[in-house]
């Protein structure tokens, strides 16, 4: 039996719904989607430069929960940069 989802406490919201190379036509390129909780992620530690405990003490996670779903979008934000992709950014993020 799979254990329940804990719930998160997402409120970074993106400014912008896409994030395309310059000079491309977005419906012509691949894209990367990132999640509501792989944006908050990365804007709690990256962005505002909290370590990875803090990080998760706000999102209401584990360190290893957290550590994972940053690693998803630093991965994807890499791949998306090195080969051209868009990225697509969560519209609208719930939590309190």
């Amino acid at each position: 039996m799979v254990r329940p989802r804990k719930p998160r406490c997402l409120c970074a919201n993106a400014p912008c719904s896409l994030f395309k190379p310059n000079g491309i036509p977005a419906r012509d390129l691949p894209r990367q989607r990132l999640t509501a909780e792989e944006f908050e992620a990365l804007s709690l530690v990256d962005a505002e430069g909290l370590n990875q405990l803090q990080a998760a003490e706000r999102m209401g996670v584990s360190r290893q929960t957290l550590g994972n779903a940053l690693g998803r979008a630093r991965r994807k934000i890499a791949e998306a940069i090195t080969q051209g992709h868009a990225i697509e950014l969560p519209s609208e993020v719930e939590g309190a």
